[in-house]
């Protein structure tokens, strides 16, 4: 795996997490105040294939803000980050708005390459009907689409919908898209016999939405997950819904665990090592 100059979110966030230790306990009473100023910037930022938190803190110390309040500011806006939603769909929105250019060094963390995980999950099976779960720009669904499967694939940003179906159309090949959040979007009953969760953040820590997932997924139906961990013990880059130790597996109990490893290595964007949980479970 190419290592990739420009890191997702979820570094980004890690290595501005180091400035919560200087907060303390207490927060002070204007965290909404700045949150609302930072979305109002955020805003306006035409791309963030560069750190936003970089331009932000730019932005602040060309404004003569002090280097204490920038690195204060920084950890509030992580912190709240990682609490709340309503940057989401933003965010990416800015990130799959950007072509791709095929050139990994320029791409970063995009790519058009299927994961490796799905490649050798899948290998064998007979084409059904699959799930690309916060599909982005239809990497795997397109991947998917071409080796004979029928294809639904769903995202909460518009730009990744519209981006994964120009990238299905010149592969040559359809998926069904759908502006959709993992609240939203109707996985059905007994509709699926491939659900692909790969970095895409899914809830996968709720019992209930494991239980969606299981109602949705025809007899010996799968679900290829890969995500982060987050292990107390050894603390590495991280994301929303990052699982601890074991607790995927006891999720997933119910299910026949045909691949189950928490590992420590390269994500699909490059280094810095991470915790990662993969999984391939079928709905016996």
């Amino acid at each position: 795996m190419v290592a990739r100059k420009w890191v997702p979110m979820v570094l980004l966030v890690f290595a501005v997490l180091a400035c919560l230790s200087e907060l303390g306990a207490q927060s002070p009473p204007d965290d909404e105040a700045l949150w609302r100023e930072f979305m109002g910037w955020f805003k306006t930022v035409p791309s963030v294939r560069t750190s936003p938190f970089t331009a932000w803190a730019a932005a602040q110390k060309a404004a003569g803000t002090a280097e204490p309040e920038i690195r204060r500011q920084m950890g509030v806006l992580v912190k709240l980050m990682m609490e709340r939603s309503d940057w989401v769909e933003l965010y990416y929105d800015k990130t799959f708005s950007v072509p791709l250019s095929g050139n990994p060094e320029a791409d970063g963390f995009l790519s058009t390459a299927p994961s490796a995980m799905l490649v050798e999950a899948i290998s064998g099976l007979s084409p059904g009907t699959a799930l690309d779960a916060g599909m982005g720009q239809g990497r795997n669904a397109v991947y998917l689409a071409r080796q004979g499967w029928k294809v639904t694939g769903f995202d909460l940003s518009s730009e990744a919908i519209t981006a994964a179906s120009a990238n299905a159309s010149t592969a040559g090949v359809h998926v069904d898209t759908v502006k959709a959040s993992y609240a939203d979007f109707d996985f059905g009953t007994a509709r699926w016999d491939l659900i692909v969760l790969t970095f895409a953040w899914a809830p996968v820590d709720d019992p209930a939405f494991v239980d969606r997932l299981r109602t949705s997924l025809r007899p010996q139906g799968r679900i290829v997950f890969e995500h982060f961990g987050d292990d107390p013990a050894h603390p590495r880059p991280t994301a929303m819904h990052a699982l601890k130790p074991g607790q995927l597996r006891q999720r997933f109990a119910s299910f026949r665990l045909d691949r189950y490893e928490e590992v420590v290595g390269l994500g699909e964007w490059g280094g810095p090592d991470s915790n990662l949980v993969r999984m391939v479970a079928v709905k016996q």
